[in-house]
């Protein structure tokens, strides 16, 4: 009878053990997936994902008691199981969700352990508080998953006489992408003031037009590139009204996409320069032949730059065994960037436009840098420097422009972009109309093949934003056709 009892005891224990280890995983799952979706659609991500927050804890409370038997530990059977529960919770919270930098990470799960030895007799009462917050989760993500299921993707396509275009000639084409850089006829001007013109005078020496008053049309990388790379607006369609989070716009960038499929039916081999998950987190890399960062070193669930990352080094070692087939380079770096994201992390609107002709200088020099290396290796390249939007400067943190309308000056700074291209034989294209990015590949395809159809067939040249009200986001147009400015809501 005893003996009965004893395995009944411990057929409960298990049992509580593993929800423990439930409630500490499942509402960081839920959470991220509700919030991140649009940077977490991938099966690895799933499985690394499901197997971070729901089985390696599975594993970990199946194993505990073995371990709590031994020497000293024995002492603390009574708190193992709540301490487990708290630091698995706090520390998937900190990893996923808020990104926490590792001294700060430290000092919370210390904190939380030395807590989890007051509140011990209190387990079941906290894992009730879990699921609830998982429940809640559950209830968010279920809308939003609709909105992934009922996406239209109809705006993505491109008419077929196009896709069908054949290039007459076929240099190698290289596409720089500083992010953040303004357009040098704004960068003389409020709020920039920036009147060091050496980097644009060394550009113009070596054969560089640029194009003064360009501008993006959406105002952050992903829905900047998207529509760039579609060569179609989107008008934010790709966007979760209730969430703001782009939709499917890696895919855009790195996928099948109407830019890189032209490029390849006219026989490019395409390569991918980055120092940054923006376009890789989800691996969808599916359209680029090369990409210098292995998959090995993409995380699962965060955004960002890569230290370790050196595109020149890289490119260089590309360049130095390229094919003889035409090549197509996708070139991205992260600067100069552009003033902080939040309120919170603001050093002022002055502070942050010091910061940001700081950051410009470290873009010229690479961009220097980067130039030269191509010279070295390429005789007549189509070489393209295109900002993926401004840098606004003037605003105290760039969440500013999803919070309230603008003024020009303002739209201005978030919207202009540095357009400036060397063309083969140092021609000077007349019949070209670079006024936004919409419109890139149309105007450099319409040069390598002299096809009237990719004229005829522009993007319209307006530029668009959204704000958040009352919690939805709410899309306006902000410069018409002329890039004159006024908030005009789209239906």
């Amino acid at each position: 009878m005893d003996e009965l009892n004893r395995k009944k005891e411990v057929r409960f224990s298990l049992k509580k053990r593993i929800w423990v280890a439930l409630a500490a995983g499942l509402y960081p799952f839920l959470h991220f997936y509700s919030n991140n979706y649009n940077i977490a659609n991938s099966w690895e991500q799933f499985v690394f994902l499901f197997s971070l927050c729901i089985l390696v804890p599975l594993g970990i409370v199946i194993i505990l008691p073995h371990l709590f038997r031994l020497g000293w530990l024995k002492k603390l059977r009574a708190y193992y199981l709540t301490a487990f529960n708290f630091l698995y919770f706090t520390g998937l919270l900190g990893l996923l969700i808020f990104h926490f930098r590792k001294g700060i990470f430290v000092l919370i799960l210390s904190g939380v352990g030395l807590l989890s030895l007051v509140l011990y007799r209190h387990l079941t009462k906290i894992i009730i508080l879990q699921f609830l917050l998982a429940i809640m989760s559950l209830f968010t993500m279920v809308p939003r998953l609709y909105f992934v299921y009922s996406y239209d993707d109809s705006w993505t396509k491109i008419e077929p006489p196009i896709s069908a275009i054949k290039f007459k000639q076929t240099p190698n084409i290289y596409f720089i992408q500083p992010d953040g850089y303004v357009n040098f006829s704004e960068m003389r001007k409020p709020p920039y003031n920036h009147l060091d013109m050496g980097f644009e005078n060394w550009l113009t020496k070596k054969g560089f037009i640029n194009y003064g008053n360009f501008r993006s049309n959406y105002f952050t990388t992903l829905t900047s590139n998207s529509s760039a790379f579609t060569m179609k607006h989107h008008y934010y369609r790709n966007i979760n009204k209730s969430t703001a989070k782009t939709h499917r716009a890696m895919e855009d960038i790195v996928g099948d996409n109407n830019a890189l499929r032209i490029l390849n039916n006219n026989n490019y081999r395409t390569h991918l320069f980055t120092n940054n998950t923006f376009f890789l987190l989800n691996r969808k890399l599916k359209a680029y032949d090369f990409c210098n960062i292995p998959q090995s070193m993409i995380p699962f669930y965060k955004l960002g730059r890569l230290n370790d990352i050196d595109i020149i080094s890289d490119l260089e070692a590309t360049l130095k065994t390229q094919s003889d087939a035409p090549n197509f380079y996708f070139i991205e770096n992260t600067v100069p960037g552009h003033v902080r994201n939040t309120k919170r992390a603001s050093r002022g609107v002055e502070k942050e436009r010091e910061k940001y002709l700081e950051s410009v200088e470290r873009a010229n020099d690479w961009l220097t840098s980067l130039i030269s290396l191509i010279d070295e290796h390429d005789k007549n390249p189509l070489i393209v420097i295109m900002a993926d939007h401004g840098g606004s400067v003037g605003l105290a943190y760039s969440s500013e422009i999803k919070e309230r309308k603008l003024n020009a000056s303002e739209i201005s700074s978030v919207f202009s972009a540095l357009m400036s291209i060397r063309w083969p034989n140092n021609e000077d294209p007349q019949n070209l109309n670079f006024k936004s990015s919409v419109n890139l590949f149309r105007n450099l395809f319409y040069y390598l093949s002299e096809d009237p159809i990719l004229l005829k067939s522009y993007q319209t040249d307006k530029s668009f934003i959204y704000i958040i009200e009352n919690n939805f986001v709410e899309v306006y147009e902000c410069l018409d056709e002329n890039g004159e400015y006024g908030y005009v809501k789209l239906d």
